[in-house]
């Protein structure tokens, strides 16, 4: 009886087990590189019950295909047509061909995947490249062979190129191939790799590729951020037989040269880039960085006339807000009021808090060194009312304290919540979309990444069959669910109109929490300690440096969340006693461990300083060291718009205002700014 019962029970559980169920654990079996563990989930499955067959389909085509069963791969890879896996299915199929023999078949697939697919964004191109390869012969393997070694040396088929390019009896890598393979390194942001490479050329070269040599040498160092005077003298020194580069390569020798603290040198070449090269776009940035490096190092009268040239010979540039900016702030330290007034009224009138509200926040700083106080306290109102918690708001609201005014976060009268509607709850009778079906499907097997990216490519279509204010509602709540947080902050930034811009109150409440998430946040409270980070502040970096993005990578080769360095982490690594791993760093708690030390240690090198911890992470402490040194001083305001580094001082200006949103938004404080600088920071071992 009783094992009548068990049995009746066992059906009863195995017949209530969800489909989704075991095809997350097929999914999990396979990712564990356990294929007889994921192949028995799937025998479980009736692919008639699911939502996501493709997924099923694509899972039986992996299995297969590794474990060579190539006709059944064959099959199912050819159900895929149409779906999300179309053009990862195509690479496969080619596959299959290759496996089964048919290479001269598979080779031409490869051929018509790859021109549509050189970047690599979807298959593996120097594999196919290799494979390709293989099928021919003579001259045309040496070629194809050839095109792998020089096109993709970091992949691991280079090596074996190489071996066969050998066996064909191929000539060794000339001095022209080292400089292109090292070229394709330094352009994957391999430069270690790189300069590797550039080592193994001969010291003497013929002229074209010695200079060659020499201008990627120096940009790849210049990409490090490594021995600048180095670089900058080599472009300098190479330029001019740089065809179509060289006004490229003029303007980076002086850059490198400021960035080597030569600054008389590095203008005297941004004249001679303008001079030689007037009508480019370089051109363009160094007249207005001549004029901004006599800015930057006091020489406020000699700033003029260059930054004057700079609207007279390039009006419609990009540059434009940026040298009315900077004459008007050379007028100000000259105490040239008018003429102050008149370039920063000008900057006043365009749209952006960090234009227009930089404007408006430093006519607001002549009326008030000016002694108009009522005047000052009406600018200031009205830069916080426009811009509100924006760097200049935050800079306005300590002014007006000092003049003894208190006023409310939003400005003297808080506007009413704006923006569109966002359903308080969800509507789940929404869920029975198709779209929201196959991703409440895919939730329910664990694999919140792949619903997340089932959201995102159905969401334009979700949004027009469906209220907008209850759309938005269930995709939200879904990407949370999914554990998503950039795609809801980008809808966030885009959709919600000016709800951003009132109080935090209903439904703009809500475009708040989307745009400024707590994202991670068990991961953040239990590692944020490690550098006694404030609350808010790691969101705050996060939110600036990867938009909530685990898997993003940046120029300068920051990985992650909160986008550490390589080199960094490996330092910090050990400060924590754990191992180093770089191909952790985009594993959201790794980062976050690691990112959470060194971003709070930098933060309290400075004291606490908000800006300052802030463009310590975004340029290294070593140059924030040199500015304190040299503009402390100066009241803040002061010493973030004397930051050279561009990028660095629109960071601190973006980190602080999002730092005072999260404050607001979940602790319900307004966030003061300091105006006074404690020039006493760590002088401690954290300097890289």
């Amino acid at each position: 009886m009783r094992l009548q019962v068990a049995l009746v029970l066992l059906s009863v559980a195995t017949a209530s087990a969800s489909p989704a169920t075991d095809l997350g654990a097929a999914y999990r079996a396979y990712d564990a590189n356990d294929l007889d563990g994921a192949r028995t989930a799937l025998t479980k499955l009736d692919d008639r019950a699911l939502e996501l067959r493709d997924y099923a389909a694509w899972l039986r085509g992996m299995i297969a295909l590794r474990t060579g069963e190539l006709a059944t791969a064959a099959t199912a890879f050819g159900k895929l047509e149409g779906t999300r896996f179309a053009r990862e299915a195509a690479w496969r199929r080619a596959d299959v061909t290759w496996a089964q023999g048919d290479r001269e078949a598979a080779a031409k697939a490869y051929a018509k995947l790859v021109e549509g697919d050189s970047a690599g964004d979807i298959g593996d191109v120097g594999t196919a490249k290799f494979r390709i390869a293989e099928t021919r012969s003579g001259k045309a393997a040496i070629s194809a062979y050839r095109r792998v070694a020089l096109e993709h040396p970091s992949h691991p088929l280079a090596p074996r190129a190489l071996q066969r390019l050998a066996e064909l009896g191929a000539p060794a890598l000339t001095s022209a191939d080292r400089l292109e393979r090292a070229k394709n390194l330094s352009n994957a942001h391999l430069w270690d790799e790189a300069i590797s490479e550039f080592s193994l050329l001969p010291e003497k070269l013929p002229k074209e590729l010695g200079l060659q040599r020499d201008y990627w040498m120096a940009t790849t160092l210049f990409k490090m951020r490594r021995r600048y005077g180095e670089a900058g003298l080599t472009l300098l020194t190479v330029f001019e037989d740089m065809g179509g580069s060289a006004a490229e390569a003029m303007f980076h020798g002086a850059r490198a040269l400021s960035r080597a603290d030569r600054d008389d040198d590095a203008i005297r070449w941004y004249h001679k880039v303008v001079d030689r090269y007037p009508k480019t776009a370089w051109a363009e940035e160094a007249q207005y960085l001549s004029g901004w490096l006599e800015l930057n190092r006091g020489k406020y009268r000699e700033a003029i006339p260059p930054l004057e040239e700079s609207l007279r010979r390039y009006p419609r540039s990009k540059w434009v807000d940026d040298a009315l900016w900077s004459l008007g702030m050379a007028h100000y330290f000259l105490g040239e009021w008018d003429r102050a007034r008149d370039r920063l009224e000008a900057l006043a009138r365009r749209g952006g808090s960090l234009e227009g509200g930089k404007g408006m926040y430093w006519l607001a700083r002549i009326d008030q060194r000016l002694d108009r106080k009522s005047d000052a306290i009406t600018a200031y109102q009205a830069t916080i009312a426009k811009f509100p918690f924006s760097w200049y708001a935050l800079l306005a609201h300590a002014r007006l304290e000092g003049l003894g005014e208190d006023v409310p976060p939003f400005g003297v009268t808080a506007p009413k919540a704006r923006g569109p509607k966002l359903a308080a709850t969800v509507d789940e009778s929404l869920a029975r979309d198709e779209l929201i079906r196959r991703v409440d499907e895919l939730l329910a097997a664990g694999m919140g990444v792949d619903a997340g990216i089932e959201l995102a490519r159905g969401e334009g279509g979700f949004l027009k069959r469906n209220d907008r204010g209850a759309a938005f509602a269930m995709l939200l709540d879904r990407y949370r669910k999914a554990g998503n947080f950039n795609r809801p902050w980008l809808l966030a930034v885009s959709y919600s109109g000016s709800a951003l811009d009132g109080p935090p109150e209903n439904d703009a409440r809500r475009w708040w929490e989307n745009a400024f998430p707590r994202a991670y946040r068990e991961l953040i409270e239990s590692y944020q300690a490690l550098g006694k980070n404030p609350e808010g502040y790691l969101y705050s970096i996060m939110r600036k440096e990867s938009g909530f993005n685990p898997h993003d990578l940046s120029y300068a080769d920051a990985q992650g969340l909160l986008q550490m360095i390589p080199a960094t982490t490996r330092r910090v690594s050990k400060e924590l006693g754990i191992p180093y791993d770089a191909g952790r760093l985009y594993e959201p708690a790794y980062n976050i461990q690691t990112g959470s030390w060194y971003i709070g240690h930098l933060l309290q090198k400075f004291k606490g300083q908000i800006p300052l911890g802030a463009g310590s992470f975004n340029s290294g402490p070593r140059p924030v060291m040199r500015w304190i040194d040299q503009y402390g001083d100066r009241e803040i305001d002061e010493l973030v718009e004397l930051v050279p580094y561009t990028q660095t001082r629109e960071y601190m200006k973006k980190v602080t205002e999002n730092y005072a949103r999260y404050r607001y938004l979940y602790a319900n404080e307004v966030y003061k700014q300091p105006l006074t600088v404690d020039k006493q920071y760590l002088d401690d071992r954290l300097t890289y």
